[in-house]
């Protein structure tokens, strides 16, 4: 008898977050190896849509998701709302960490308040102990994730790193262009996580002003953000609001340097972009902050420009990378779409993540 596998969201069916994407394409992969997979999303079904009454009201679902032999939750706002009913589910349940929950709550306060140290949110803090109570395998983006998760006592048989990919022809290779319409761009989020303050006062503190910078993946929660950018730098950075990864490849492709300028801290050292990825794939030189794994691989594969976490330091990086000539930017692209073939292919971690569940139906 085939295998019945859940995948659980925190998230609304519609949802075109990174989270998503990342859970998507993962059951995809199980998928195209022969897995069935179906799926259940809490926004769709209130009042499942807020994290403090997932746990409350989950049970009434027992019937609906009891006889799966494996569920998948996306990351701990999913786990939680299996709390009440672990003791009437039969599957192993295994968590997919997608970054440090507790960590990017601290970092908020932190940054909110100008730098000032924070403990985590209550809150936030008994809804994560609680999911890491429901579930029984963990997978994380990061080396670092998984071995801060054996610190806080999960046994290393028990947890497994699962890289963020990327579709190599969706993302395709293209040479660097001749006369490229910006010099430096950034996609993703305009989140505090992802080092929008950075980004935003180093453009300032540039010393070369050649060429635009490009800011696409606004929404319309970071509007105040795409107006400071356009205020204060006028026609020198073009933004976008988000856009569907089919529409990005050719925007992308008009740069010659893509950055990750995340600040420090264990929220970004935990978590594994999925943009770098996808930057690497199209064969574009990578300016990431020295804050997690990514700068390792720019460093190992000679593909781009590694710079303290700082905006001075980003600025210093960005005028190094404008200043750079185009045959050793060249170089970079290439190197970056051979690392990015190497390591983060999905069809390769799709093989990995595979064999993975297989192990878990057989032992649960």
């Amino acid at each position: 008898m085939q295998p019945r596998i859940l995948i659980v969201s925190a998230q609304g069916s519609r949802s075109t977050s990174a989270y998503t994407y990342r859970l998507m394409s993962l059951a995809r992969l199980l998928e195209e190896r022969n897995f069935h997979c179906d799926y259940f999303f809490m926004e769709d079904h209130a009042p499942l849509d807020t994290e403090t009454t997932r746990s409350i009201f989950m049970p009434f679902w027992v019937k609906q998701l009891r006889n799966y032999d494996l569920i998948y939750c996306g990351a701990s706002e999913a786990a939680q709302g299996l709390f009440f009913m672990k003791p009437f589910l039969k599957g192993t349940i295994l968590m997919d960490m997608h970054g440090d929950v507790v960590s990017q709550s601290i970092l908020q306060k932190e940054l909110a308040t100008g730098g000032k140290k924070h403990t985590p949110y209550l809150r936030v803090l008994i809804l994560y102990k609680m999911s890491m109570m429901t579930c029984d395998y963990f997978i994380t983006q990061s080396n670092y994730q998984m071995e801060d998760l054996i610190k806080e006592g999960v046994k290393p048989a028990n947890v497994s790193v699962v890289r963020n990919g990327v579709d190599l022809d969706l993302f395709r290779f293209m040479e660097m262009p001749r006369n490229p319409e910006f010099q430096l761009g950034y996609i993703g989020a305009f989140q505090t996580w992802q080092g929008t303050e950075y980004l935003f006062e180093a453009i300032g503190l540039m010393k070369n002003d050649r060429g635009k910078i490009l800011l696409i993946g606004f929404d319309d929660s970071e509007s105040h953000w795409k107006n400071a950018f356009k205020q204060a730098y006028g026609e020198r950075v073009e933004v976008f609001n988000k856009m569907q990864r089919s529409e990005l490849v050719e925007k992308m492709n008009s740069t010659c340097v893509l950055m990750s300028p995340r600040p420090p801290h264990i929220a970004s050292r935990a978590a594994f972009p999925t943009k770098f990825a996808e930057y690497a794939s199209l064969g574009r030189p990578i300016l990431v902050t020295d804050v997690d794994e990514t700068a390792d691989y720019v460093r190992k594969y000679n593909c781009g420009f590694v710079c303290k976490a700082a905006s001075k330091d980003l600025a210093n990086a960005m005028d190094a990378a404008v200043e750079t000539s185009m045959e050793t930017l060249a170089q970079m692209g290439r190197n970056a779409r051979s690392m990015a073939e190497k390591n983060f292919s999905w069809d390769k971690i799709g093989d990995d993540y595979a064999e993975l569940v297989r192990k878990l139906l057989k032992n649960k």
